[in-house]
């Protein structure tokens, strides 16, 4: 009754508010800016000890240079404390009294507070117990205690539990902690020392344990130490016990909403990175209504720009769907509102996406930056919508203190590293997972050992592993040390922070009444360090002659059904072993699939083609199901954008007429490959493309250029290129879009289809010489029906060199065929007629299996290759992913 713990923190809070002192908290990243400013004011006229360093990374710097002032300011100094005082704390005393007044931090609060105290300040305490040791305190929160005592306050040390009496480990353990006594242990369970290889069989053994004991009635709380702040995996195995979840999660920055901030900015600038693009697109809250982000996703996975045909036709769909649902509005004046509100809200959703638009050296006008921060700010809070949101409300204050901070700062324009650095301060503390929860029962998890200061029945110590936390280094030399301890002012050095953190790790244990450490090998796939305190224990880890052993290893769970355990037995059954399943050469069809396969107005195309003679059950599962891989979501590689690229540029530099001279076409090139690369291959501006950049703007123009004079020597004329064909063969429906076509002197037409490909010359010359060019005989027979169908080549951009088959117009590098293209399409329809015969009879052939071939019709012309399964997306639904 009428008393409260708190932590140093609270304290502070407790006694700024009875003195009147309080007030909002300033923002980190608010007095990052501001004291940056001052630093600047102070080395206008005369060269200061961070001079240097503010040219090269003025946040960077300011950012260290105030955690230094802080920490000084926490210890007592104010810039007239030292008399005649070292260059560097001369500086800084400078440039405390220079420029604008600096928001008082946590540090400045502790000053006035103390100072208020001792000048006589009532504070209306009664009694201050104290967990830690007051010797060990910091210097400004020893002064603290001191002050409040002298004001007239009981201050004494917490009340501790006995130790536990020798006759137990636990009680060894405490009596060697308190007096360095050795005493060798008997084994009672009372101290056990869990290791595991992984993470995971520990957590597995920490859950059956606890479960062990909740189930036994034990009575009592007992309480895991989660050094991490993450307990999610020892919750996963809780949870499969139905046992209560601890529910600590860590603070974290990356967020879906707290992410909104940083992408926003990250799309901004040029050259604009698409990735960042759809990465804010793809958060599970996107800025605009979902259904709209992932058109755009889609526009970006296909063409990764902006203002391309598939960006400019996503927006198309965006707008009609939003008239759409517009439409019913009732009179004409509603209409005339519904219409108006579709195009606030497409300018809306248009400036989430306009990027690209400021240089990121030069930097973006700080206007604009507290523009972009405060459509955040809004959009946060009407997407809260009242709902306090925690995650919702963690952005609006990040983006309030940065406008806030670009305020302070007085900057403009603001470069793109300045900016990342403050947003990355701004959600730098982040927050904790909002779903997860502890729940009700007798477990309790804490984050650090000193927050464990009463008597506890068990105690397990959760990732006993690796070192102590890093102490921020001491950054005055001997010189300005003595200085500072002379005016009583200087910071706590850092082996004064390592014994405190020591003693946090004995008071843990000696409130212990059972101990249970726990120590994984491997931590997400790192090796762990033994822990500094367990190096402190190990001397009294020795058990008497002929006494059951306190170590245990986690994985004998996996392989024995009872075995004792600090002092519980863990029972555990075997499961009965449920094979995988296998893969399988021939499968069931479902009787809608078998329906879908008889549709008569179904097309093919030469992809389908390519895929129903490759592997009919491929085939049935992108072209009947429509399955599509997931990764196909991503930005394309470098090499898939060059050849989307090269496509562009050709459809750019040649058209319908007369073969342009390669003098004509290389320069035309150059213009459109400038144009297009923002617009559908933007990745490749990005710095680390910069070889594969320059090898484009050098080989796309040459082999066009190369190409036309191919095509002029030849006296062919362009009639379109990516031109759709549809052609209707009575047994089949085809349609395709075909690369280009062109028309010879005899009036005859061929085919070129572009292939950018970097090792795929051997491939393609193959693919002719063994009458498996379905792609070419599929295109061959679109443009010529009838008869032998039109000649047709593969033109390879890189090497630039045009393969056809040996007596075709088109054959630059004639290839002897062992089946011309006439005979490939046919042997195609009838391969593919006997395979979509399987289909409608319910039946479907992974072709990569083996025994594929006793499902399959006899004497097929198509057969299934070596590296069949290689580049196909579909191997975990056939399985044969794990065939070998």
């Amino acid at each position: 009754m009428d008393g409260a713990v708190v932590g140093p923190a609270g304290l502070l809070d407790i006694l700024a508010t009875r003195l009147g002192l309080g007030g909002p908290r300033v923002p980190p990243v608010v007095r990052i800016a501001t004291w940056q400013r001052k630093l600047e004011a102070a080395a206008v006229d005369t060269s200061r000890f961070w001079s240097a360093s503010m040219a090269s990374d003025g946040w960077a710097t300011a950012r260290q240079l105030l955690s230094w002032r802080d920490a000084l300011v926490e210890a007592g100094w104010s810039p007239e404390r030292l008399v005649a005082p070292p260059a560097r704390l001369a500086d800084l005393a400078a440039a405390e009294l220079v420029g604008p007044i600096l928001p008082g931090g946590r540090e400045d609060l502790l000053r006035e507070v103390i100072l208020a105290i001792e000048g006589g300040a009532a504070i209306d305490i009664d009694l201050l117990e104290c967990v830690e040791d007051i010797n060990l305190l910091g210097p400004g929160w020893n002064r603290l205690v001191r002050a409040v005592e002298a004001a007239g306050t009981a201050v004494r040390p917490v009340a501790t539990s006995a130790p536990v009496d020798v006759s137990t480990d636990i009680g060894r353990l405490h009596h060697y902690l308190l007096t360095g006594q050795r005493t060798p242990f008997i084994g009672d369970g009372t101290v056990c020392d869990v290791s595991a290889v992984s993470a995971i069989a520990a957590a597995e053994c920490v859950a059956e344990w606890l479960a062990s004991e909740i189930e036994a009635g034990a009575t009592g709380d007992a309480v895991v130490i989660v050094p991490s702040g993450d307990s999610s995996l020892l919750d996963q195995a809780l949870t499969r016990r139905g046992t209560p979840l601890l529910g600590l999660s860590p603070a974290s920055s990356f967020r879906g909403a707290l992410q909104v901030l940083s992408l926003s900015f990250a799309v901004a600038w040029t050259p604009m990175d698409p990735g960042k693009l759809r990465e804010l697109l793809l958060l599970p809250r996107p800025p605009i209504r979902r259904w709209a982000a992932r058109i755009l996703a889609r526009a970006l996975t296909k063409e990764p720009g902006l203002g391309g045909p598939a960006w400019q036709l996503a927006w198309e769909q965006i707008e009609t769907r939003l008239r759409e649902e517009a439409a019913d509005t009732g009179d004409g004046q509603a209409s005339c509102k519904a219409t108006a509100e579709v195009a606030s809200t497409l300018d809306r959703w248009r400036a989430w996406t306009n990027g690209g638009r400021y240089d990121r050296k030069t930097g973006m006008p700080a206007p604009d930056a507290i523009a972009l921060c405060r459509r955040v700010h809004d959009w946060a809070i009407d997407l809260d919508a009242g709902g306090r949101d925690p995650l919702l409300l963690c952005v609006v204050g990040a983006a309030r203190a940065l406008v806030e901070a670009l305020e302070a700062l007085g900057h403009s324009p603001v470069t793109a590293l300045q900016i990342d650095r403050m947003i990355d301060q701004t959600i730098a503390e982040g927050l904790p997972d909002p779903a997860r929860h502890a729940q009700e029962g007798r477990l309790r998890a804490v984050n650090d050992p000193g927050a464990l200061w009463g008597a506890a029945h068990r105690v397990v110590w959760w990732d006993f592993t690796g070192s102590a936390s890093s102490s921020p280094r001491f950054p005055w030399s001997a010189r300005e040390g003595a200085a500072l301890d002379a005016a009583g002012c200087c910071p706590e050095r850092p082996d004064a922070q390592r014994r405190r953190e020591a003693s946090h790790w004995q008071s843990a244990a000696l409130n212990a009444r059972s101990l249970v450490l726990v120590r994984p090998a491997l931590d997400r796939g790192s090796e762990a360090g033994p822990h500094p305190f367990f190096q402190q224990l190990h001397p009294v880890l020795d058990r008497a002659p002929g006494a059951p052993s306190i170590g245990f290893a986690a994985e004998r769970l996996f392989v024995e059904e009872r075995l004792p355990l600090a002092a519980r037995e863990v029972v555990r059954s075997s499961s009965v072993a449920v094979a995988l399943p296998s893969a399988q050469a021939a499968w069931d069809l479902p009787p809608t699939l078998s329906q879908r396969a008889q549709d008569a107005e179904r097309r093919e195309s030469a992809t389908s083609f390519d895929d129903l003679l490759t592997c009919q059950l491929r085939w049935i599962l992108k072209h009947l199901v429509g399955l599509r891989a997931g990764g196909a979501r991503g930005i394309p590689k470098p090499e898939q954008l060059l050849g989307n690229l090269a496509h562009a540029v050709a459809q750019a530099a040649f058209r319908p007429g007369e073969v342009p001279d390669p003098t004509i076409v290389r320069p035309r090139a150059v213009l459109a490959l400038d144009d297009l690369l923002p617009r559908i291959a933007a990745p490749l501006l990005l710095p680390g493309h910069a070889s594969e950049l320059a090898f484009a703007r050098q080989r796309i123009p040459d082999a066009l250029a190369s190409l036309s004079d191919i095509l002029a020597r030849g006296r062919f004329a362009i009639e379109g290129m990516e031109v759709e064909h549809e052609q209707d063969f009575d047994i089949v429906q085809v349609a395709s879009r075909i690369d280009l076509v062109v028309r010879g002197p005899d009036g005859r037409r061929a085919i070129v289809d572009l292939k950018w490909t970097e090792n795929g010359a051997t491939a393609h010359r193959d693919k002719l010489a063994e009458g498996r060019a379905i792609q070419l005989a599929t295109y061959s027979r679109l443009v010529e029906p009838d008869g032998a169908g039109a000649p047709a080549g593969y033109y390879l951009l890189r090497q630039q060199r045009l393969l056809a088959e040996a007596g075709s117009p088109l054959a630059h590098e004639a290839i002897t065929v062992s089946r011309s293209l006439a005979d490939t399409w046919d042997a195609m329809v009838e391969d593919s007629a006997r395979l979509t015969a399987l289909a409608k009879k319910g039946r479907g052939i992974a072709a990569g299996i083996p025994g594929a071939h006793e499902h399959l019709p006899e004497d097929l012309a198509f057969t299934a290759g070596a590296k069949t399964c290689a580049y196909c997306d579909m191997t975990r639904l056939c399985r044969s992913a794990s065939v070998g």
